[in-house]
């Protein structure tokens, strides 16, 4: 959808669906990430993609959350507005304000195409009407508007309920996405992402190849314990490695399915390899141990025969490897990932999702490249050169 109108009338290109989170309105800011991380993962916008993401948050906060969005989302315009607080109400106010605000300008700019809010306050409602007549305005059916909520952060208004159309909501509680079956034109869902041949299920050994629902069941919290990291996970990094691999597991369909699934059946099978659940109450947080690790180095029935462990490479070792598989002077971090899955696919962070990924790659590979010549070509997005001397420098690090 373009909203954009120059002084002679003609449309202007806009710059995809913009997202706008209403962080004070969610439970926390672990809330808040975890809700946006999902939202970013599972977005269903395919003729709408991704360009921006605006998060409104305490103004003492503002540098914090600048941080964590463009190390999490190098390939989203990130814009972080503080709040500021002097009461709860008027806090509330201005940053239903801002978010108003903001979008529609971005609508009327050009800057986005589309309006999603992240918010359970029923105050958007008139940001709902505001761009239902800008879209009629040009001619754009259906409203280019989303409003997701959260089970977890209040209560919606029955306002909310009776008069906003189901198709233009994403109520987290219930499914991954939205229903668009009321809207005139079908938006395909992406596909999940594919790892290589060779770890495809069907390429499994015969000791892992599940024959039954349970043998399936300890392949799967076999995969967890093998690609997450040790330290603590959430249903939602679950769902993204079961996505990548049985593409086709009921728990595949979304994060939720994957809470249930992950509680009920694979939880028995982790906790005996030596996963720990620090958090017993909703949202729950489940942590994977170096003795869980350690369970797959040791010859059972559920190791491969005559397999040996891939050597662990030092930091450096792993930039060098990944610099080998970056074709590209200009790259960004999702195609140092498809590096590192090609070489090193046993490595976690290979089946992380893309914003994960990011955060990793910033802490981890970003300051060995830097500090060997690799330089940053663009903030935003973010974009980094592999100058010749750089690439020379890192490969003989291998």
């Amino acid at each position: 959808m373009t909203i954009h109108i120059d002084g002679n009338g003609s449309a202007q290109p806009s710059s995809g669906a913009a997202i706008y989170v209403d962080t004070e309105n969610l439970r926390d800011s672990d809330h808040a990430q975890n809700l946006v991380d999902r939202i970013v993962a599972d977005w269903p916008w395919d003729h709408a993609p991704l360009g921006s993401l605006s998060l409104y948050v305490r103004a003492d906060r503002v540098a914090s959350w600048e941080m964590w969005a463009e190390a999490a989302y190098p390939d989203l315009r990130v814009r972080v507005r503080g709040v500021q607080h002097f009461t709860n109400n008027k806090a509330k106010n201005s940053a239903d304000l801002a978010i108003t605000a903001d979008a529609v300008a971005d609508l009327v700019t050009g800057q986005a195409n589309a309006v999603a809010v992240v918010s359970n306050d029923s105050d958007f409602g008139a940001l709902f009407v505001k761009v239902k007549e800008l879209a009629r305005s040009v001619g754009v059916e259906p409203t280019p508007f989303l409003w997701i909520t959260s089970p977890e952060a209040g209560g919606l208004s029955s306002e909310l309920e009776r008069f906003i159309p189901q198709s233009l909501r994403w109520d987290l509680s219930e499914s991954d996405r939205p229903s668009v079956a009321a809207e005139p034109r079908e938006r395909a869902q992406p596909a999940p992402p594919q790892l290589p041949v060779s770890e495809r299920p069907a390429a499994l050994p015969a000791a892992l190849q599940p024959e039954s629902s349970n043998s399936q069941n300890e392949a799967i919290a076999d995969e967890l314990i093998r690609r997450l990291p040790v330290g603590q996970f959430k249903a939602a990094d679950a769902h993204q490695v079961v996505r990548a691999r049985w593409s086709d597991h009921p728990s595949a369909g979304g994060a939720a399915r994957m809470g249930q699934f992950l509680l009920n059946e694979l939880w028995p099978i982790l906790q005996k390899r030596g996963v720990t659940m620090p958090r017993k109450s909703s949202p729950r947080t489940y942590e994977i141990t170096q003795a869980a690790k350690d369970t797959l180095a040791k010859p059972t029935a559920r190791s491969t025969p005559g397999a040996k462990p891939s050597p662990e490479l030092t930091p450096a070792q792993l930039a060098a490897s990944v610099t080998s598989g970056i074709p590209d002077d200009i790259f960004k971090a999702s195609d140092a990932q498809s590096a590192l899955k090609n070489l090193r696919p046993d490595h976690p962070a290979a089946s992380y999702t893309t914003t994960r990924f990011g955060t990793w790659f910033a802490k981890q590979l970003w300051p060995i490249m830097e500090q060997h010549g690799v330089v940053l070509a663009s903030e935003k997005p973010r974009r980094y050169e592999m100058t010749p001397d750089a690439r020379h420098r890192l490969t003989a690090l291998a």
